[in-house]
């Protein structure tokens, strides 16, 4: 397997909160967090009611992280644009995780892959059609 292929996807990402918890809850909310596979950051900023994201894409997603921070008890921002920007975060990892997995495209401009005196279609044993 290619080594870039197994590289880990880091997202770093912040959003905002809604009610902020006690110190003490925030500590065992962020070490929740951290303890779900993938994910190597979790960072509440109570001055600014923020959690500061960093995660690892090919081992989860935001949609699962968003999910166990509301279980953990940590309530998200319900402000039109931190519900557009966590739509956003979930919308780009899709089309990224879709990418990685999409097979190879033609190396020409024809879209079906006719060789058409392309060098590097005639070199895979692809001819006109």
């Amino acid at each position: 397997m290619n080594a870039a292929a197994e590289d880990p996807i880091v997202k770093k990402r912040k959003f905002g909160l809604g009610k902020i918890p006690e110190a003490a809850d925030i500590r065992r909310m962020e070490a929740s967090l951290r303890r779900m596979n993938g994910v190597m950051a979790a960072e509440v900023d109570p001055k600014r009611s923020t959690l500061r994201l960093e995660y690892d894409l090919r081992q989860v997603r935001f949609e699962d992280i968003e999910k166990a921070i509301e279980r953990s008890g940590l309530e998200l921002s319900r402000k039109r644009f931190q519900r557009w920007k966590r739509g956003m975060a979930k919308f780009t990892e899709q089309n990224e995780l879709d990418n990685l997995n999409a097979p190879a495209s033609s190396c020409c401009k024809d879209p079906k892959g006719n060789a058409n005196g392309c060098s590097s279609c005639l070199s895979r044993g692809r001819t006109s059609e």
